[in-house]
């Protein structure tokens, strides 16, 4: 069944596929790591503001 990228995802479902730059100006994307065994990724949602 295929989602949109505006529906809710539940417990166990895989995340959704997305590019992120990097310090070199590569792309990184989550589905370059689908084959790997352990993924973590780190949400810092404070990480470039003032506060």
């Amino acid at each position: 069944m295929a989602r949109d990228a505006t529906s809710t995802l539940r417990v166990g479902d895989p995340a959704p596929d997305f590019e992120l730059p990097t310090r070199d100006r590569l792309v990184i994307r989550l589905s370059d790591y689908r084959r790997r065994r352990h993924v973590v990724l780190l949400f810092y949602p404070l990480a470039f503001t003032p506060v």
